[in-house]
């Protein structure tokens, strides 16, 4: 017995200790609501010893009335429910005011029954106050955030506005009668201003990545096709340097994806930029793989390769931060903001994916990102051929860059085509010889056109001077302009059969071998209508392409004869780089410089579509927008906001206030002619013309 009393006083010793060292206040009360015991801490906090306060109530150690109202209205709680309770006070004391957490809970004897109860109490006053000054940091920070904003969104706006006229202008006057001089100094001004508007864009989305406003979409798109529009948006400054640009897309990535295909194709279009940027000589390679591939989504990984001047490894620590170029001289050689690979790495964070790269100095680099992207339920097989009407031809591939042969070996492979390659024209032109003498010759030659000592053009027609009508197709794939090797071949009375330009897709080459196979052209055709001087006849049975894009260009401005428009603008220059797209397509144009006169003018007359400025004096676009819909009762009409408001915030007014759609200056021809086939009534587009010009006709 006595040694379980001693193990009772030892325990009742150790609970002691413990509860003195809690920083906590705690304390106990029995029903009448006496303190029965209290810690070390709360004796300190009420600057009573503990043996004083024992026997206490409240009343006795507090004064402020507030306080005893909330200890006495907690305690009762605790006693009539038997629950826990949980409650906060600010408490004033002689020296300062704190903010109390207490904690109560019922007592039970060992029968079961309610003796008192406990509390424990914490000072969060440190803890509050260190939330409200984080909180008030918070705020002042996203206040610097939204002013930034603001600040970016009206600097954009500011230059978008001459932007507009300058960019348009500079576009009109490139339609003129102008001399080489002139047109290489409109081509210049427009490169220039184009490059101005890609800063700004770039900063816009720096911006909007930082305050956490960038979104993806999630809508299905054509991968192939947004690579070749990434490609075509790279393939000028290649040409001109004189660089190779090659795809290398794995077979079995599906056609159709879900993401975000704007911002997938600002990555792409980014690192072939830079890859062209920094490269003189050689190629650039885009190589497409799956990583991971589930039931619902893959993981796309994409390596940008090039033989350029590469990063040293001190350079590449930095390279994803913004404003950090890889080639940061005094020289600046190669310009550029640095912040194109920063948006990369923000884009591809967003998208569940990564981005890095391994380079080597004077070895060329190879960035890498990889990017989550949904399936879609149902995939388009568009494939013209089947693998067993190509399976057994026998196909030579002919170019001087390995990267290249190896790309269109493996899209012939993926075909079940086992094709033989050379890296030469003159090895090319033995192969042929040598096949035709062993009676096995070739159904197919893949030849590239520009290689060293002998091109793809001379080598074809020595083909073809050997061989005559046994000569096998020649599809010509070049890495420059295939106009210009068409227009050579022409000139030199080569034949070839199809031209396609690198880089090459898989549903290119396809199309290329598919019309190869179903309407051959005999070898002396070309031949016999050069020697004849027949050329326009070769240009539309041989070259249908060419005869195509010919046609193209004269129908690129639409025929919008019977339309008519009004556009809202208070700039007199916007307005007239808008009439001036606009001039050969016909529409009937009327303007309005404000949202006043604009409605003044749609009560007046029919419009089939507005196209409405947003800032203006005395009433903006949007509000008159609004009075259109909800008091004029159009809802059907059309109107666009045409307008340097560039920020997603700005589309989402434009949205509300009713407008149909959201153009961003400045304009460009084809987005104005694309926007404005979309938009306007679907009626046969020519109408009848009127009296006075049916008169004039007679």
């Amino acid at each position: 017995m006595a040694e379980i009393e001693a193990d009772d006083k030892q325990l009742i010793s150790f609970l002691k200790s413990a509860l003195n060292a809690s920083p906590d206040l705690i304390f106990a009360k029995d029903i009448q609501l006496h303190y029965k015991a209290v810690n070390d801490a709360f004796a300190e906090f009420i600057q009573l010893p503990a043996a004083q306060i024992v026997g206490l109530k409240d009343d006795a150690l507090f004064q402020d009335t507030d306080m005893l109202a909330w200890l006495g209205s907690s305690d009762h709680q605790v006693l009539e429910t038997l629950n826990p309770v949980r409650s906060e006070q600010w408490v004033k004391l002689e020296n300062e005011t704190v903010l109390l957490d207490i904690l109560k809970s019922p007592i039970y004897s060992d029968r079961g029954q309610v003796i008192g109860l406990l509390g424990i109490c914490r000072n969060i006053t440190d803890h509050v106050k260190a939330q409200q000054s984080l909180q008030a940091e918070k705020e002042k920070a996203e206040q610097a955030t939204a002013a930034k904003s603001e600040f970016l969104a009206r600097m954009s706006h500011e230059i978008r506005t001459p932007m507009n006229a300058v960019l348009g202008l500079t576009r009109l006057t490139m339609k003129t009668q102008l001399t080489p001089e002139q047109q290489d100094y409109m081509e210049k001004l427009l490169s220039s201003g184009e490059g101005l508007l890609n800063l700004i864009d770039d900063i816009l989305d720096f911006s909007k990545i930082e305050a956490g406003k960038l979104t993806l979409e999630h809508t299905a798109f054509n991968l192939e096709k947004l690579i070749r529009q990434s490609i075509n948006l790279t393939a000028i400054n290649a040409h001109l340097k004189g660089i190779e640009l090659i795809t290398d897309i794995a077979s079995d990535i599906p056609e159709r994806l879900i993401g975000d295909p704007f911002r997938l194709q600002q990555i792409l279009v980014n690192l072939l930029n830079n890859a062209v940027k920094f490269t003189d000589t050689g190629t650039v390679c885009l190589k497409v793989r799956i990583k991971a591939k589930t039931d619902k989504d893959l993981v796309l990984h994409c390596t940008v390769i090039d033989t350029g001047i590469g990063i040293s490894r001190g350079q590449q620590e930095n390279l994803f931060d913004c404003f950090t170029q890889a080639d940061d001289s005094m020289t600046r050689k190669h310009g550029g903001t640095g912040l194109g690979l920063a948006i990369s790495k923000q884009l591809t964070e967003l998208m569940s994916g990564s981005i890095w790269l391994s380079s080597k100095p004077g070895r060329g680099s190879q960035f890498h990102f990889t990017a989550r992207l949904g399936l879609t339920k149902e995939q388009a097989n568009l494939q013209p051929i089947q693998k067993q009407q190509v399976a057994n031809l026998k196909v030579l591939v002919v170019d001087d860059t390995r990267v290249a042969r190896m790309v269109l070996l493996a899209m012939l492979n993926s075909l079940g085509i086992k094709a033989e390659q050379v890296d030469n024209a003159i090895d090319a032109i033995e192969k042929i010889k040598q096949a035709h003498l062993e009676e096995s010759p070739y159904d197919l030659i893949l030849m590239d056109w520009r290689m060293p000592d002998m091109d793809g053009l001379e080598a074809s027609r020595e083909i073809y001077r050997l061989h005559d009508s046994a000569a096998p197709p020649i599809l010509m794939v070049s890495a420059f302009d295939k106009d210009e090797a068409k227009n050579n071949a022409l000139k030199s009375g080569t034949c070839i059969h199809q031209f396609i330009e690198k880089p090459v897709s898989q549903s290119t080459l396809v199309d290329a071998i598919s019309t190869i196979l179903t309407t051959p052209y005999p070898a002396t055709m070309a031949k016999d209508l050069v020697s004849q001087g027949i050329k326009k006849e070769i240009t539309a049975d041989l070259y249908p392409q060419t005869a195509a894009i010919t046609e193209r260009k004269k129908a690129i401005t639409p025929d919008f004869f019977g339309f008519d428009i009004l556009i809202v603008d208070d700039n007199e220059l916007n307005c007239r780089v808008a009439q001036g797209f606009l001039k050969e397509s016909r529409i009937s144009i009327e303007l309005a410089e404000n949202g006043l006169v604009a409605i003044e003018k749609i009560q007046q007359n029919h419009y089939d579509l507005i196209l409405m400025d947003i800032q203006m004096p005395q009433m903006d676009g949007l509000s008159a927008t609004s009075h259109i819909r909800k008091i004029l009762k159009l809802e059907h009409l059309p109107i666009i906001a045409m307008t340097a408001h560039a920020m997603e915030a700005d589309i989402i007014r434009s949205r509300e206030a009713g407008m149909t759609a959201h153009l961003t200056k400045p304009i460009t021809p084809e987005v104005l002619y694309q926007t404005l086939l979309k938009h306007l009534p679907e009626r046969t587009l020519t109408k009848e013309k009127p009296d006075t010009e049916a008169k004039q006709q007679h």
